[in-house]
């Protein structure tokens, strides 16, 4: 038998048990973006191990040759910048380095595949953020960060079907509208990662940096690499975000013996059981290899894999994370 998370334990035969226990990231007064975590995001840069770029005001290295003389906008000096498109003019009144963009310097194209299904909306503690919240806060940081520097940004909520999505935009004035939507976006019920992968991609002409967060709990982990295969075939670069409950990695309400009744939130399958210690143990032994087999699908298909539990700290432990994985500088 295999086990699916994340379940909602309910004890003694009461419903209202389920209820609290599923407590909504829309139910909570949570923040999802704050000013602190916004002045740290402005200092960093969206990397990209292959070239993708496709316009003109971005401030990614082409790989075409030579300068332009059509200028496109400023951005502020940081190591690697060539020191001679420096503006001395605007050093000698600001006292600060800035550089001229152009058409040399190109923008990529940052596609946030954002899993909003009802497995996301949960949370194992009320000290914790839901997945959803905590995935929301992975997409809008990197993309706060292309808008930054004048990437192209798509954001894409999936359920069972693909959502209505926030772009393509480019530019720092996108910034706002898309703190916004991120933060009025509402789950969609079941959901099919590989199907809404394939979807997505399909409808694209052009390849570019596809971002999947998610607690891919659809399929199995063959089904994820055969996507990732296919993306690795159209010269796409992907990042797979694995969102975690630390409740489902340890789950504590099933160590007391008693019996339970647990919910699948998506589909609304009941389970009756007695967590005694040979179930625990089949249950790790499942979830640890399930694991593995993720982590290892990525790594075979050259995807970057990261996992995040929803109660590491994200402005020091995440960033921190994104920047050591090569996905942040």
């Amino acid at each position: 038998m295999r086990l699916t998370l994340p379940f909602l334990p309910r004890t003694n035969g009461s419903a209202t048990a389920v209820v609290d226990a599923a407590s909504s990231s829309r139910l909570s007064d949570e923040t999802l973006f704050d000013e602190e975590l916004l002045g740290r995001l402005r200092r960093l840069v969206l990397l990209s191990r292959r070239s993708m770029a496709e316009g003109l005001a971005g401030e990614h290295r082409s790989q075409r040759r030579g300068s332009s003389p059509e200028f496109a906008d400023f951005k502020s000096y940081s190591q690697g910048d060539d020191f001679r498109r420096i503006d001395w003019n605007i050093y000698s009144r600001l006292d600060e380095l800035f550089v001229r963009l152009s058409e040399v310097t190109t923008e990529l194209t940052v596609h946030v595949l954002l899993d909003a299904s009802n497995s996301m909306d949960w949370r194992g503690d009320r000290e914790t953020p839901t997945k959803f919240t905590y995935a929301r806060r992975v997409a809008g940081s990197l993309c706060y960060v292309s808008l930054w520097h004048f990437d192209r940004v798509v954001i894409a909520p999936f359920g069972r079907e693909l959502g209505a999505p926030f772009g393509p935009s480019q530019g720092r004035s996108h910034v706002v509208p898309m703190l916004q939507y991120l933060s009025r976006l509402e789950p969609l019920g079941q959901t099919d990662v590989a199907t809404s992968v394939d979807r997505y991609v399909r409808a694209r002409r052009r390849p570019g940096i596809l971002v999947l967060v998610s607690d891919l709990l659809s399929g199995e982990p063959e089904q994820l690499r055969e996507k990732l295969r296919e993306l690795r075939a159209r010269k796409w670069q992907t990042i797979v975000v694995h969102v975690v409950d630390e409740t489902e990695l340890a789950p504590a309400l099933m160590t007391s013996g008693e019996p339970a009744e647990l919910l699948e939130v998506e589909s609304g399958e009941r389970l009756r059981l007695t967590p005694t210690a040979p179930i625990l143990e089949r249950y790790k032994a499942v979830l640890t290899e399930w694991l593995a087999d993720v982590e290892a699908a990525c790594t075979d298909e050259e995807a970057e894999y990261i996992r995040l539990q929803t109660d590491w700290p994200f402005e020091t432990l995440v960033l921190r994370m994104l920047h050591e994985r090569g996905v942040l500088a």
